[in-house]
């Protein structure tokens, strides 16, 4: 199968889009199929085999990813050149609309995975009301356009039949997917990290995250302020990401009295994350704008419980009391289960275990399996062959 991948962000932008895409990709080309990922040129990229690069209008837009122009010519040379069989988008605007039009013209068809709460983000960078408002009706008119949308968990596809009045079976569940390499740590790794941020002989705390507003990271660290006042005792924390906003919070960070405790590690490549997660006691999560959470799942795959704010999408996979804690967004309780958490080593240790065999069911390959068969679905049914089959039968 010959399979376009488009997008408005990918490496070497870190963020949850460009992991979920390269692991799709990898998956699907570790199963035999022609993966072509359409994305936006970078300064600091690295040319890719099966990666076309189109043109971007600005270097720095919205929370430090590039502006692209879906409109570069070039990218429906590419596509003739493929002959695709199927599309499938990770954006509703800018390369979206290009993918309808390419959908339309050449009658391939189209799928699309929502994995931003659009209508968040709005909120975050603009104090629009109005904007907020006009999102969702701009994603139920894209929709229309998509034969098949993909949801990253239950939550999600409820959001989309609620919110966004599509057809339940027009929507199908498939998250993204954890790389082997997280499930393949070594003891002397996760050793050295402790090691090196001196965390031996206390707990080792961690979260992963753009450091930018809508990720809800200012709540976070007031929590571990209330935390440390709570414990009493050293702990050591480490901030893994970068962003805009990142000396902000470091500020922020000593003005709260954490500077002992809290570590700023900037981008760790993806490649070499797998031993922050398994090395931590405890993964730390306080964003409302997740469709999934790959970071979740990856902490899950170290045998990482996750204490996180309940919010949509997190709460389809963290459950609370069996791979982590659940919180409202409120200081005082989540500095307080934090506390809990780490006193109880016998609940810290089951939780651990329960992390790991949640996160079996993400691995990569399998997502890529219950991608194919979606495609193949789809395919059939677009092109009214009498074999086809509804598309949500199976999983």
């Amino acid at each position: 199968m010959r399979i376009a991948l488009m997008t408005n962000n990918y490496k070497p932008f870190m963020g949850g889009v460009p992991i979920s895409i390269e692991r799709l990709k990898n998956g699907l080309e570790a199963l035999g199929h022609q993966v072509t990922v359409f994305a936006p040129t970078y300064e600091e990229q690295v040319e890719e085999e099966n990666v076309f690069r189109y043109a971007t209008c600005m270097k720095k837009f919205i929370g430090g990813i590039v502006l692209p122009n879906p409109f570069d010519k070039r990218i429906e040379e590419e596509f003739k050149k493929r002959n695709f069989d199927i599309i499938h988008v990770h954006h509703p605007m800018l390369i979206g609309r290009t993918a309808v039009y390419l959908s339309r013209k050449y009658n391939i068809p189209l799928t699309f995975t929502y994995h931003t709460r659009y209508e968040q983000y709005v909120e975050c960078y603009t104090k629009s009301r109005l904007i907020e408002k006009l999102t969702p009706l701009y994603l139920r008119a894209f929709l229309k356009h998509c034969h098949f949308v993909f949801a990253p968990t239950q939550g999600m596809k409820d959001y989309l039949v609620e919110v966004c009045k599509l057809y339940p079976e027009r929507i199908g569940i498939l998250p993204t997917g954890i790389e082997e390499a997280n499930f393949q740590v070594q003891e002397e790794e996760t050793a050295k990290i402790r090691e090196q941020y001196q965390s031996q002989n206390m707990p080792l705390l961690i979260t992963v995250s753009r450091m930018a507003q809508e990720k809800n990271v200012e709540f976070l660290l007031k929590s571990l302020a209330l935390f440390k006042r709570r414990w009493g005792k050293p702990f050591r924390m480490l901030m893994i990401g970068d962003g805009p906003d990142r000396e902000t919070y470091e500020r922020t960070a000593a003005d709260l009295g954490l500077a002992e405790e809290i570590r700023f590690t900037g981008k760790i490549p993806n490649q070499e994350i797998a031993p922050y997660f398994a090395a931590a006691d405890g993964f730390l999560f306080a964003s409302k704008t997740e469709t999934q959470g790959i970071v979740i799942l990856e902490a899950f795959a170290g045998k990482t419980p996750v204490i996180a704010v309940e919010a949509s999408g997190v709460k389809d996979i963290v459950k609370s009391g069996y791979n982590g804690i659940l919180t409202a967004e409120d200081t005082e309780q989540f500095a307080g289960e934090l506390a809990s958490f780490l006193e109880n080593g016998q609940i810290r240790e089951r939780m651990e275990v329960c992390a790991g065999q949640s996160a079996l069911a993400y691995r990569e390959e399998a997502v890529a399996l219950r991608a194919v068969h979606y495609y193949n679905s789809v395919i059939n049914l677009t092109e009214g062959k009498e074999e086809a089959w509804k598309v949500n039968t199976v999983f």
